[in-house]
């Protein structure tokens, strides 16, 4: 059996670690400086990236009024529910009418619901007033294929319902 001096061996040891201590910190010092590279790099994107994102939250809208009575009103809503692949119902449908139905006279509400049109989430704003002949202004704001279908339901609307 070799016989070990133990100063031989206190020596090797607290060398190994002056000498492991500062490589350790290095290479922490350099683990540290590359994970907060690759951290605030993921912030980053392409031009592309920015651009198709910014087409998908900012969705082009446009705006129609339409003027009718309330009886025209479910096949306004109805062609809106055709076009829209999902997010107005039945219900919404239904409750809507009855909110204009039993809105008084002279006073402007409005109804913000998302939908998704051509996989795309936008926000269909209808905002409405009533007059004293029973008549309805409904202002609809919502994606482009949208309103190419509401004007297209408003031509079908009889002229004598059109009173402006």
């Amino acid at each position: 059996m070799p016989s070990f001096d133990s100063a031989a061996i206190s020596k090797l040891i607290i060398w190994m670690v002056a000498v492991t201590w500062p490589i350790g910190l290095l290479a922490a010092w350099i683990w540290r400086r590359r994970w907060l590279e690759r951290y605030e790099r993921q912030g980053e994107a392409t031009s592309e990236e920015i651009l198709d994102e910014l087409e998908k939250a900012w969705a082009t809208r446009r705006t129609l009024l339409i003027r009718t009575s309330t009886e025209y009103l479910p096949f306004v809503f109805e062609r809106i529910r055709e076009i829209v692949d999902s997010g107005f119902e039945d219900k919404q449908m239904l409750s809507l009418l009855e909110r204009i139905d039993y809105h008084p006279p002279n006073e402007e509400r409005q109804a913000v619901f998302p939908v998704e049109v051509k996989g795309r989430t936008v926000d269909l704003h209808l905002k409405w007033a009533r007059d004293e002949g029973d008549r309805i202004r409904l202002r609809v704001t919502a994606a482009p294929a949208i309103i190419r279908a509401l004007r297209e339901q408003k031509k079908k609307i009889p002229k004598a319902a059109i009173t402006d």
